[in-house]
């Protein structure tokens, strides 16, 4: 499908506004894919200028990474929101409460990619970007304020970004205070290291990368909830981990025991510091059964607790200032390579989201959800976004199709919507 309209011409040492990281460069090749909705009567019209609006004060927003030099440029053209036909469902899996977002998101990945694209897809407002422009944060932050759902504080956050050398100004404060912690992070990497060494090359077809979703009811997520605040040690992220590995059991998918869990490390920057830019990390943990949320949440602790998010963010963004001014390789290639014999996950449960309070209609109405593609990072690399609107929580699974059954994914995803509390009981005690 033709790509919209985009002319850069400028260089970015000529923008003088934003500069990429180094890491921003290394993930520029990377796509996140947020949708939102249903949301009746979205203007497009209205919508562009808002867009316009925002990225005259977000510089970030009119980088385009795609140079084949590697060198980011600034868009000159001007943005519009998309409109984007309405995907037509393949009919190959039972149509579940929130399916539209997976089938919506699994859509907009036969488009070219772009550095940003806003579209309307039916009653849905999607943005597609380049990870390089940002984290997952970044997606749902532009469309509350498109949505003119989130207050003005969220606005003057999209444009803020974080500054250079914040996550060395964090990394250093932690071992100041706490000498010991270096050490500590070592001994966590090499306890949480995988155990299987393979590198098997594997053909995918990146036009089969695939997101499946799912929308729990508020009333059931009430009563997990409820039976989450009677278990010892329990969390509602850490309960996330464990339904999903259980669901994941119950419909015949073998899970690697590493679990990649999403740490979004602005709560280890100084005041000031944190703001818009690449600031996430997924952290692999190792998960040994029975995966119970009370085990989840502790392995989960001992890891956030210490200097190893930072290290780990800190060491990705040398190695991309090592790599710098090399151009990166092809966004999808026809062969990767598979790290373990097993489905590998990567969670990622960002929780309530009170930036869309604005566009929740009052109950009964079912309220508008966000679903969301986040690019696998390997041929057997399953990634999971939940997040909860109006109460209700939707999860997102994204896969190459080629490797993982979708029809064992969306099993999965069905018996946490019909009983997650069942399921849950399931992950031991």
């Amino acid at each position: 499908m033709p790509r919209s309209d985009r002319h850069a011409v400028r260089s970015v040492e000529e923008i003088g506004e934003h500069r990429p990281s180094a890491l921003d460069v290394a993930l520029a090749h990377s796509r996140n894919i947020a949708v939102f909705g249903p949301v009746p009567d979205l203007d497009r019209d209205l919508l562009t200028v808002r867009l316009r609006s925002i990225a005259a004060e977000v510089p970030r927003l009119r980088l385009d990474p795609f140079s084949a030099d590697g060198t980011w440029t600034r868009r000159t053209d001007t943005l519009v929101v998309e409109d984007l036909a309405a995907p037509t469902p393949s009919g190959d899996l039972p149509d579940v409460p929130g399916a539209q977002l997976g089938v919506i998101a699994t859509h907009v990945r036969h488009y070219d990619p772009a550095p940003l694209r806003v579209a309307v897809c039916d009653d849905h407002l999607v943005v597609d970007h380049s990870h390089g422009l940002g984290d997952g944060r970044l997606a749902p932050t532009l469309q509350a304020v498109l949505l003119d759902s989130a207050p003005p504080s969220v606005h003057a956050a999209l444009a803020h970004d974080a500054p250079a050398g914040s996550v060395r100004r964090a990394l250093a404060d932690q071992v100041l205070r706490h000498p010991r912690r270096l050490a500590e992070a070592r001994r966590l990497r090499a306890d949480n290291a995988p155990e299987a060494d393979l590198a098997e090359p594997v053909t995918v077809d990146p036009n089969r990368v695939r997101t499946v979703s799912v929308t729990v009811p508020a009333d059931r997520v009430a009563a997990l909830r409820q039976r989450i605040s009677t278990m010892d040690g329990a969390s509602d992220a850490s309960s996330t981990v464990a339904i999903w590995v259980a669901a994941l059991r119950r419909a015949g998918v073998a899970t690697d025991e590493v679990v990649q869990v999403l740490v979004d490390c602005r709560r280890y920057l100084r005041r000031g510091d944190a703001g818009m830019g690449n600031l996430a990390i997924a952290l692999p943990i190792r998960m040994p059964a029975p995966v119970t949320p009370a085990s989840v949440r502790q392995r989960v602790r001992t890891a956030t607790e210490s200097a190893w998010p930072l290290a780990v963010l800190g060491i990705s963004a040398t190695r991309a200032r090592l790599r710098r001014g090399t151009p990166p390789s092809s966004p999808e290639p026809a062969e990767t390579v598979r790290r373990s014999p097993h489905v590998r996950l990567s969670v990622s449960d960002i929780g309530r989201l009170p930036i869309f309070d604005g566009v929740v209609p009052p109950a009964p109405a079912s309220p508008p959800q966000l679903g969301a593609g986040i690019d696998p990072d390997g041929p057997e690399a399953l990634t999971l976004l939940v997040s909860e609107t109006g109460g209700a929580r939707t999860l997102s699974a994204t896969f190459h199709a080629d490797v993982i059954d979708a029809r064992a994914v969306h099993s999965a995803l069905t018996d946490i919507c019909r009983d997650p509390v069942a399921v849950l009981e399931t992950a031991g005690p």
